[in-house]
């Protein structure tokens, strides 16, 4: 060990993250899904998405089981993800669903900002579509 920076750390390094959310946005490009890994990144990057007022716990947990997704917590928040943006990222959709409206814009923004990234670095964005196990593997 030098002390000098591996080639891997030099990319590391263009993203404004912990080291190993990092990485797992580098390793995406290479399993062929950067898409769904910004995703995750994102909102692993923000405060949880989830609420629970006091004087609706039972309602709160029986819409957060909606997006549960067993074998992942990250599946999880990539599904929360999608479904709020194919229901057009409506304050109202989030208010149903016991999710902070302004949490999900502001991964969306982090979104974004990485996704800007990742351009300038030459990273395609691709997706696997539903194949988790590739997902499942780069987490």
């Amino acid at each position: 060990n030098t002390g000098e920076i591996t080639p891997l750390g030099r990319r590391m390094v263009e993203f404004p993250l912990d080291p190993s959310l990092s990485k797992m946005l580098i390793v995406s490009e290479e399993l062929g899904c950067t898409a769904e890994i910004l995703t995750i990144v994102s909102m692993l990057s923000v405060p949880s998405v989830f609420y629970r007022p006091k004087e609706r716990i039972e309602q709160s947990d029986a819409a957060r089981e909606k997006f549960f997704v067993p074998e992942s917590d990250h599946l999880t928040l990539l599904h929360v993800y999608t479904q709020w943006m194919s229901h057009g990222h409506r304050d109202d959709w989030c208010v149903k669903h016991f999710i902070h409206a302004k949490a999900m814009r502001k991964a969306q923004e982090v979104r974004s900002q990485l996704m800007d990234i990742m351009k300038a670095e030459k990273m395609a964005v691709v997706s696997c579509g539903t194949d988790w196990d590739v997902v499942r593997k780069c987490i």
